[in-house]
Parts: structure tokens; sequence; C-alpha cells
């Protein structure tokens, strides 16, 4: 089946897979060609793709939060923020992480900046907590 992931700034993957599992808002969602459609809520998480067959991870994606709809056979992936696990530069995502959890301490407790700096410290670690393939 084809699976796309899709967020505002890129196509973060395309290509075939043989199972994808999701992380669904209701639990994680396993997918296999000819899966009945639905459309589905997804929360910050992991993409796993296998490629060739079910049961091992070809690939994994971080994902934040969007919309998953499936079909018979495709998958097509709407979030916010997607990165291939295994191009994410790690030394640079935990200077990032730093540096927003260092601009977090320094934020007063009604400051408005906080929201984004908390999303951007969860997305960092995220990333870093990302499954090795």
């Amino acid at each position: 089946m084809e699976l796309r992931v899709v967020c505002p700034e890129s196509c973060a993957f395309e290509g075939e897979a043989a199972f994808v599992a999701l992380p669904a808002t209701s639990g994680e969602l396993g997918v296999l060609p000819g899966h009945a459609s639905e459309i589905s809520t997804l929360k910050p998480g992991y993409v796993r793709v296998s490629e060739t067959a079910m049961g091992q991870v070809d690939r994994v994606i971080c994902v934040w939060e969007g919309y998953a709809e499936v079909t018979l056979d495709r998958v097509v992936v709407l979030t916010e923020r997607a990165c291939d696990a295994a191009e994410v530069d790690r030394p640079k995502v935990q200077a990032q992480l730093e540096e927003f959890e260092g601009q977090l301490s320094m934020c007063a407790e009604e400051d408005a900046h906080r929201a984004y700096l908390y999303n951007e410290v969860a997305w960092c670690r995220l990333l870093l907590d990302a499954p090795a393939v």
C-alpha cells in the first residue's frame, strides 16, 4: 500500500509499505493493505513503517498531532510536524532542547510564550527518544 506523511513544510515520507503502525489518540492503530477505510486523529508519537513484511520496522517517522486517512490501498498522514527519525541530528536537537529549556526557566508564569516553549521542548524530546531502526 502507499504511505504518505505530509506536513505544511514538506512531504516527510512517500513510499510503499506492507504494514504501518500509527499513534492514534484512541491507541495504536495497525494498518495492513485492504484495511477498512477510516479517519483517525493522531497524537505526538511515531509512525512505524514495515516496508516489506509485518513484524519488522524499517523506518520510524516522528509526528506531531494530526490526522490519518486510511483507505484500502493508501494511508495519508497529515500532521503539523514530521521527521524521519534516521535523519535527526541528535547533537543539534539536544542543543535546541537546552536552549528552549533555558528560555522556559526565564519566562514568567503568565508569559504567553511559555506554551510555545513547552511545545518545542516536547518536540525535541520526541525526536531524541525516537526508537532506533
